[in-house]
């Protein structure tokens, strides 16, 4: 396959979350074109599941789809931060548990054909309550919910989606 050549990277705007810069490329057939990308910012989801295959989800407005959604705990890794570490932050900031046992589920690019940016998805079990630590600029509600209430329509995001159904499908393992 022919390469694509970069023939100019322009950053457009830049602010503590997001990175946006436009290419100049030069496509295999010769033509050249613009596109527009985010940069590379990665950020983390936790599914956290109890004993009694309840997981914790959280409930917050998001201004960019003007809705309420419902969500695994998330959030961008600060930086020099690895994964794993983001993960067990952002568990316990935004709702106020402690994971003892954390594995990866996987990675992958959030939207390749417009960002940089990776997701890391972790599984998170025997839970320790401690204490929330939101950011001041974060509204959230926690919700308790049992994962076979749940299915891909209850959630509002792909990162959700595939934790429950990672969680779901390695509880019916254990069970």
């Amino acid at each position: 396959m022919d390469k694509y050549e970069e023939l100019e990277k322009k950053e457009i705007f830049k602010n503590e979350h997001i990175q946006v810069y436009s290419k100049k490329l030069k496509l295999p057939n010769e033509k050249i074109v613009n596109w527009t990308f985010t940069g590379k910012k990665d950020a983390v989801g936790i599914v956290a599941v109890f004993e009694d295959n309840s997981i914790l989800l959280v409930k917050q407005y998001r201004p960019a789809v003007k809705m309420t959604t419902l969500e695994i705990p998330a959030g961008l890794l600060e930086e020099g931060e690895a994964p794993i570490e983001a993960a067990l932050r952002e568990l316990e900031e935004e709702t106020g548990y402690k994971a003892q046992k954390i594995e990866k589920i996987c990675e992958y690019y959030m939207s390749p054909a417009i960002s940089e940016g990776k997701f890391f998805l972790f599984y998170a079990e025997e839970l320790i309550k401690t204490e929330q630590h939101l950011d001041e600029e974060e509204f959230i509600d926690i919700v308790k919910l049992n994962l076979e209430d749940l299915d891909i329509n209850s959630l509002s995001d792909g990162k959700s989606i595939i934790a429950v159904e990672y969680a779901k499908k390695k509880r019916e393992i254990k069970l």
